[in-house]
């Protein structure tokens, strides 16, 4: 099998991008190899998966202190120089970044050793290391139409965002007559999301609740929903994505480009509360992709609370749940990998 490498990590939302495509690559007969952070959640996720990994010192550059940035531009030098000997051993036939600070060394030492390279830009917003790295790369996959424009580039194309195979889900049954909301701050939670659900459970409200905390608040939230909505599941991590996404009728979440993803492949209405401290207010931008389609609602983290919340789940009739569904639905993009790689070897490989 032909090696190529593939990095993305950080976040859950580079890695599992990341690690949809790398499914994708080994049924085509390709050794995928990721390269990712030690500081990143890849350094949990990837001991459990049968890939070959390499994880890299790197650290981020965006809103750090001079000094901190120096530490990063060190960092870069270093990983840039270990990668290449690591990339010119392994001789891939091309690489792909995801984004993320990490992508950075990787598709700069795979410039300097002439091996074809492609970026992917998951957010609505370009972020700022693949804003740099467009002027390696050979090749960039945007997530939406409309990041496609605002890039200068010789070859770009607009695919989606890479999703696991396991997400996809063809029709919901609503017919419950208690709905169940998933709650997800992201890979490591959020605590103003989990403020606002203890807010919540403080309210009258008949529905189940299935909420990824992140590890820091879990002992918290767990402790609040013992007292007050003892029926409502907690979890610090969800690691089967598949059985939570088919557990839940509606998701309240972060509007990270993964995220969002794979709730349009789920088929999942949502109610989407952006990041505030993005870059660029990406996860803003994100959302409106979703708001626009006709599948979410937007809550500014500024004005989330527990009464703001309820205010949105009440409105979650039975037929309003179905025609958000119906709208995510629509909005899926299924065969964002194969597509991905057909381009690949028609632009890059030949």
């Amino acid at each position: 099998m032909k090696n190529v490498i593939v990095t993305g990590g950080g976040t859950g939302g580079h890695l599992f991008a990341t690690l949809a495509f790398c499914d994708y690559l080994k049924k085509e007969q390709y050794n995928p190899i990721i390269i990712g952070s030690i500081h990143g959640l890849e350094n949990e996720i990837l001991k459990n998966k049968e890939y070959e990994y390499m994880l890299l010192d790197t650290m981020g550059f965006a809103g750090k202190t001079t000094k901190e940035k120096l530490r990063s531009i060190l960092k870069f030098i270093k990983s840039t120089y270990h990668i290449k000997q690591y990339i010119k051993l392994k001789n891939p036939k091309f690489v792909v970044g995801f984004g993320g600070y990490t992508t950075v060394p990787v598709i700069v030492a795979s410039k300097m050793l002439k091996i074809k390279t492609a970026i992917v830009e998951q957010n609505a917003i370009f972020g700022r290391a693949n804003k740099f790295l467009s002027r390696f790369a050979d090749l960039v996959f945007t997530n939406f139409e409309s990041t496609k424009n605002a890039i200068k580039h010789k070859k770009v194309f607009a695919v989606g965002c890479p999703v696991r195979s396991e997400i996809f889900i063809k029709d919901r049954d609503f017919s419950k007559n208690r709905i169940t909301i998933g709650v997800m701050g992201g890979s490591r939670g959020a605590r103003s999301i989990n403020n606002a659900m203890i807010e919540l459970a403080h309210e009258e409200i008949d529905i189940n609740v299935i909420h990824q905390t992140g590890k820091y608040d879990y002992e918290h939230v767990k402790s609040e929903y013992s007292k007050l909505k003892p029926n409502w599941t907690v979890f610090d991590f969800i690691y089967d994505m598949k059985n939570f996404y088919e557990s839940i009728d509606f998701i309240v979440c972060r509007a990270g480009a993964s995220t969002i993803s794979e709730i349009t492949c789920a088929a999942l209405g949502s109610l989407l509360i952006p990041y505030p401290y993005a870059i660029y207010n990406h996860q803003y931008y994100n959302a409106l992709e979703l708001v626009n389609g006709g599948s979410a609602t937007i809550i500014e983290d500024k004005n989330l609370s527990g009464k703001s919340l309820k205010s949105v789940i009440l409105s979650l009739s039975k037929n309003r749940l179905r025609s958000l569904s119906d709208r995510a639905k629509l909005m899926c993009k299924r065969d964002v990998c194969s597509e991905m790689l057909k381009i690949i070897k028609t632009e890059l490989t030949g």
